[in-house]
């Protein structure tokens, strides 16, 4: 197994490079960011990925590089996490069939989980979503700043069931409000990408990520 750190914090990589002295990984390479870390891929051919995307919370539009690192790891078990207070959660977060999302103070807990049963973690291989089918349209319509009351006449449901949909998306992604939402879904996008029909920028909400983030 092989180790593969993205992080432009060089302290950070030495120290998660540091943690796995004891060979719990064949060989643990580092790098500063996605541009560097996207031909490793193709020739370190890791089998779990630590990656730092927090720049990329601010990104409202598709980043065409990150999206290309994505569909490139696949074959890896990718850790994402972010130097944010949220995802509220003590433990990583599965997101999709590969891949985890957690905030970067639950990164010690991570490396042990590492450390420990590396390749248990992705035992389940079948396809896994964390959200609903309905959850999911709901929540490409909400994305595209759609008011409640279309996206309720478009699914043919209440415009209750539409707001609990939207409360369960942010419950199931450990959230407290919209803009922390809004900065988590321009990770999400690219595991649970909006239709093109339906998809526009989020607008000035977006832009107040800015300062949230």
């Amino acid at each position: 197994m092989k180790l593969l750190v993205v992080d432009e914090c060089c302290f950070t990589r030495i120290g998660i490079a540091s943690h796995f002295t004891d060979n719990v990984f064949a060989s643990v390479k580092c790098c500063p960011d996605i541009d560097t870390a996207l031909p490793l891929l193709a020739s370190f051919k890791p089998s779990h990925i630590l990656v730092n995307l927090t720049n990329y919370c601010r990104c409202t539009t598709d980043n065409q590089l990150l999206s290309a690192f994505i569909t490139a790891a696949w074959r890896a078990t990718v850790h994402i996490y972010l130097d944010a207070p949220y995802p509220y959660s003590e433990s990583p977060l599965r997101i999709a069939s590969n891949t985890f999302l957690f905030n970067k103070a639950v990164l010690p807990i991570a490396l042990k989980t590492l450390s420990k049963i590396p390749s248990e973690l992705m035992k389940d291989q079948e396809a896994h979503s964390l959200f609903s089918p309905q959850e999911l349209t709901v929540m490409r319509y909400w994305m595209s700043e759609m008011p409640n009351y279309r996206i309720a006449k478009k699914l043919q449901i209440s415009s209750h069931t539409v707001y609990v949909h939207k409360r369960h998306i942010t419950e199931k992604i450990n959230v407290r409000n919209r803009l922390e939402f809004y900065s988590l879904y321009n990770i999400l996008r690219y595991f649970y990408p909006p239709e093109p029909t339906t998809f526009k920028q989020v607008g000035s909400a977006s832009l107040a990520l800015q300062a949230v983030v």
